[in-house]
């Protein structure tokens, strides 16, 4: 597994790099919107899987967090293309913290959390 992360991690940050010097430059070539969103969700999916990796924490609060977590990134995994979409609709820019921002709007607007979180709750403590 830490194969395939280090893999991941290293191809979306060339990506990103290199868009962002493509952009610099004023030209950015054959690279698609779609293809860089998609880069940006699959590392923001990639951290929510690593916050996700606290459910056994001693803390309460690291535990709601990395539920939130798991369900985020549930979320995004199963609607990609629809963020995607999402995302060239309201042409976010190519900044990491405002396609987080995006995506996060879209998630809380799509799924109600007080009801899941309150039965992973319900499901934890007994």
């Amino acid at each position: 597994m830490k194969k395939n992360t280090v893999i991941a991690i290293i191809g979306t940050v060339l990506l990103v790099f290199g868009t962002a010097q493509a952009s610099f430059s004023g030209n950015t070539g054959n690279l698609k919107p779609s293809l860089i969103y998609g880069a940006f969700i699959d590392e923001y999916v990639h951290k929510c899987e690593i916050k996700a990796s606290l459910l056994d924490a001693g803390s309460l609060n690291i535990r709601k967090n990395a539920m939130r977590a798991t369900v985020k990134g549930a979320y995004l995994k199963s609607n990609r293309t629809k963020m995607i979409r999402h995302l060239m609709v309201v042409n976010a820019p190519l900044n990491s913290n405002r396609i987080e921002f995006h995506l996060n709007q879209k998630f809380a607007k799509s799924v109600q959390p007080q009801e899941v979180y309150a039965v992973l709750l319900n499901d934890d403590t007994k």
